[in-house]
């Protein structure tokens, strides 16, 4: 865990690093792009354990255990779990229901999941996919995640459109 000059110090160097990346020609980008890609490791829990690939998203998320109800962020997600940016406290083994909502007009897809992880910064939880139906509107989901980001990434590098 960072302490407050650590957080304050990375948030600012963050913040100098978009200032120069932004005023960078289009070409450079995707090379340092290219270049950060290769660097920069996976996420993962060791080595070859995971199977199933994470797509990073910023998606909100209304949750419940037996007794509480939260909202908070999807940090990453996959077909078979997601990645709760949270500071309250969950069990590993702890079943939990998700609402998320899968289109701006603000329908929302419940599934029950379950928390196989527990760090200070959020929960991973697995899905407890019981239909075809859910599997696939969480692929539509991950589909769509991933279309948004490709159009922010051409909208990056051609700043004209």
């Amino acid at each position: 865990m960072m302490n407050s000059e650590e957080e304050l110090e990375r948030f600012l160097t963050i913040g100098h690093l978009v200032e120069l990346i932004y005023k960078m020609p289009a070409g450079r980008l995707k090379t340092l792009l290219d270049q950060l890609e290769k660097e920069m490791p996976e996420k993962s829990t060791s080595e070859g354990e995971r199977r199933h690939v994470r797509v990073d998203c910023f998606v909100s998320v209304d949750y419940t255990d037996s007794e509480r109800v939260f909202k908070d962020y999807i940090e990453d997600i996959s077909t078979s779990g997601v990645f709760i940016k949270t500071r309250e406290a969950f069990s590993v083994g702890e079943e939990i229901v998700l609402s998320m909502s899968i289109s701006r007009e603000g329908s929302a897809f419940k599934i029950p999941a379950t928390v196989v992880r527990a760090a200070a910064d959020g929960i991973g939880v697995r899905f407890k996919i019981t239909s075809q139906v859910q599997e696939d509107i969480i692929e539509s989901l991950i589909e769509s995640i991933n279309a948004q980001k490709e159009q922010r990434a051409k909208k990056s590098f051609n700043p004209s459109s």
